[in-house]
């Protein structure tokens, strides 16, 4: 191990002093990580990403920026859980603490009220049942006992009228860390939360309600080696005891180890694994009637087939999944990965057979909002951001969307995960051998006449892919004396 580590040393400062400037105030890559729907208009959709929030009102045909300023994310690496309720109303939940709520599209973002404010918000799911109720997962340390062990206010928080006032619905147990929070369709008062235990990340923590969350009963089973997360990705439709379950690696938000998926026919108290990635498992989808599921990753792609896994999945896209998300209409979108791919989401109506692309950043505009109003701080951060997706600008309504691009000022707060990592990649880089995961699609464009102002600051693919090996093999050896793989 010294001698690897003594390599790897000596490979990151070659390849520190080899890397392009790239300015980047949180670290990533630009690129989208989540897509939500509007429960009543199908042309609305929210595109979460790595440098802001996006929005679609005409079904994907054009898109809307909201910067990271006026969301409290700038300067940070986090991926905040955002809702959009049945009247439009965005909900997200900032790392800093409490919620944030949007009456005007996210022009205007104020803080929700008890009992949210000063919280840590970490996940939260919208009633299928119902579009103005909106429950909230929170789970903030309030202590370390002696032996190094975490105590946690885990607290259910609803609104049942679209975010105008808040309930407390319940306090759950403090000796686990809570990561997610659904609500089964065909029996809304049943509730799952999901996290693992405060002195064990190894110990996965199913918490069930009957009651709307009011009463609870535990469940748990020891997670692999190397783990140490458990999300809840999904409920059956029609079973409300039937639920799947990701476990990545604990904190593991660059996709540098292995994603298991599994599946519980009995409410959480045991489950049998359907699936599994060979790096970081970043999608997962369940079709609305429930027979079909898809998964991928940044780099292993994308696979369907049967949900209860009683057949072999079927790779049908090499794309670069960061998300998947699967409209009540039938359609399947996906968040890509630029510029490997050509595109940052897409949608395919045939279960990956094809995709066709929604979003490239590129494509990205400035939303118009008043002087005043929380976005107003856009105006400036836009200048930064840019160059650095390549926009144009050329074709957006707002007035400051449209100066030239000057080849020196390349500086954003812009990014998306890299993806290349894993052992094989680790060892093939320390022997000289690494590369990039294999194409997913074309790169973006790279001139004027392709519909891209590209500047000599501009992010190459290359030296996109050397900052994100230099990530992730740093955070692949951090990641395994953590959790207990092999080094």
């Amino acid at each position: 191990m010294k001698a690897r580590s003594t390599r790897l040393a000596h490979w990151l400062a070659l390849s520190l002093t080899a890397l392009p400037s790239l300015a980047l105030a949180n670290g990533r890559m630009p690129g989208a990580n989540d897509v939500v729907f509007d429960p009543r208009d199908p042309a609305h959709l929210l595109l979460r990403a790595t440098f802001g929030v996006m929005q679609s009102f005409d079904a994907g045909e054009s898109w809307q920026w909201i910067c990271e300023q006026a969301v409290g994310t700038s300067g940070v690496i986090a991926d905040p859980p955002v809702a959009l309720l049945g009247d439009g109303r965005l909900v997200l939940l900032p790392p800093s603490a409490g919620a944030l709520l949007s009456n005007d599209r996210g022009c205007s973002w104020f803080a929700a009220p008890e009992p949210l404010s000063g919280q840590r918000g970490v996940d939260l799911t919208l009633d299928p049942s119902d579009p103005a109720h909106l429950l909230v997962l929170t789970s903030t340390l309030v202590g370390v006992d002696t032996a190094g062990f975490g105590s946690y206010r885990n607290l259910l928080i609803e609104t049942r009228d679209g975010g105008a006032s808040w309930q407390l619905v319940s306090r759950l147990p403090d000796d686990f860390e809570a990561e997610t929070v659904e609500v089964a369709a065909s029996a809304p008062a049943r509730v799952y939360v999901s996290g693992t235990a405060s002195s064990n990340p190894r110990l996965g923590i199913v918490q069930r309600s009957d009651d709307g969350g009011v009463s609870w009963v535990q469940s748990s089973w020891e997670l692999p080696a190397g783990t140490g997360s458990l999300l809840i990705s999904a409920i059956h439709p029609q079973l409300p005891d039937r639920l799947w379950f990701r476990v990545p690696a604990r904190g593991d938000t660059l996709g540098v180890l292995p994603g298991r998926l599994y599946v519980s026919d009995d409410q959480g108290q045991s489950v049998r694994m359907v699936a599994s990635t060979r790096y970081g498992m970043f999608g997962f989808a369940l079709s609305p009637d429930g027979s079909t599921l898809a998964y991928g990753g940044p780099s292993d792609g994308m696979y369907v087939g049967p949900a209860d896994g009683s057949a072999a999945f079927t790779k049908v896209s090499s794309v670069g999944v960061r998300c998947l998300r699967w409209q009540s209409s039938g359609a399947l979108y996906t968040c890509a990965t630029e510029p490997a791919d050509s595109f940052s989401l897409g949608r395919t109506l045939d279960r990956g057979a094809s995709i066709a692309p929604l979003y490239a950043l590129a494509e990205t505009c400035p939303q118009a909002c008043a002087e005043g109003s929380s976005a107003a701080v856009c105006q400036e951060a836009w200048q930064g951001t840019r160059p650095f997706i390549r926009a144009t600008g050329a074709m957006c309504a707002v007035p400051w969307a449209a100066p030239a691009l000057d080849a020196g000022s390349a500086s954003s707060d812009a990014g998306s995960d890299p993806s290349d990592a894993g052992s094989s990649v680790l060892d093939a880089a320390l022997d000289g051998s690494a590369d990039g995961r294999p194409e997913a699609g074309s790169s973006a464009p790279t001139s004027a006449a392709d519909g891209c102002a590209c500047d000599s600051a501009a992010p190459s693919s290359s030296g996109g892919r050397a900052l994100s090996m230099l990530l992730t093999l740093t955070t692949a050896l951090l990641f395994r004396r953590r959790t207990g793989g092999s080094p």
